[in-house]
């Protein structure tokens, strides 16, 4: 039952620098320790071992940068979203800064629940000599934009996991186009992919089948750069809104 003297405040920050390599149960204890310092007056949970109510969003992978994170942090009593920024601000490092604070109703779905679709910027330095040394910068946007309208062609997109291979529905699962940009010798593609408890396309496994219809040898992953630029709930007519 919902308590209605409860506050349920929605923080965005950023997973940046060193913090990239922060593992998703870091992430949390870090928050958990920021709320803590920051002195507002937070929630916790029933039981013999009482917990912080914070929930986070949609994990990151290890080393990936986080444009715009979110965490929910339930109050016991109300601040101010600027006050409770300022105090977080106090204390915060550059690894996850904090970049804003909103109210959103208790009753809501969770973070995990709600979040629907994520964005991921995948930048890959030196692509023209890693992935090809004879063709141009424009040959192989080209070529790559060729392998993404014969993606984009396909019902279902079949990608390799762990040596099996996993058929997804292409229009549901990719529901923006990607973007090919080339940037000097870097590479940039962007993807928007859905986020569903039933299973979610991992930006690599498209980054690859991307690059298997462009009849182009995948870059390796260590040299792909992954940055989630923005995570998205169900606008409830069909399209996409960002949660704060």
């Amino acid at each position: 039952m919902t308590n209605p003297t409860l506050f349920r405040l929605r923080i965005a920050y950023a997973k940046q620098g060193r913090g990239r390599f922060l593992s998703h149960l870091e992430v949390q204890r870090y928050l958990t320790r920021l709320v803590r310092r920051s002195g507002l007056p937070y929630a916790v949970s029933q039981g013999f071992n009482p917990q912080m109510r914070l929930a986070t969003g949609p994990a990151l992978s290890v080393a990936a940068a986080g444009k715009r994170e979110y965490c929910d942090l339930t109050l016991m009593t109300y601040v101010k979203p600027m006050d409770a920024l300022r105090c977080l601000n106090e204390v915060q490092t550059d690894y996850l800064p904090v970049l804003d604070a909103a109210y959103v109703g208790t009753k809501e779905p969770s973070l995990n629940a709600a979040i629907c679709a994520q964005a991921i910027c995948a930048t890959i330095e030196d692509a023209f000599a890693d992935i090809s040394a004879d063709v141009q910068p424009e040959e192989l946007a080209q070529q790559l934009q060729a392998g993404l309208a014969a993606l984009q062609a396909r019902d279902t997109l079949e990608v390799e996991l762990k040596d099996k291979t996993k058929v997804f529905d292409s229009a549901m699962h990719v529901p923006k186009d990607i973007d090919v940009v080339t940037k000097g010798s870097a590479l940039q593609i962007g993807l928007t992919l859905r986020i569903s408890p039933q299973g979610s396309l991992r930006p690599d496994a498209l980054l690859a089948a991307l690059f298997r219809a462009a009849d182009l040898p995948a870059p390796d992953i260590g040299s792909v750069k992954l940055q989630r630029t923005a995570l998205y709930l169900d606008d409830g007519e069909g399209g996409l809104r960002l949660p704060l």
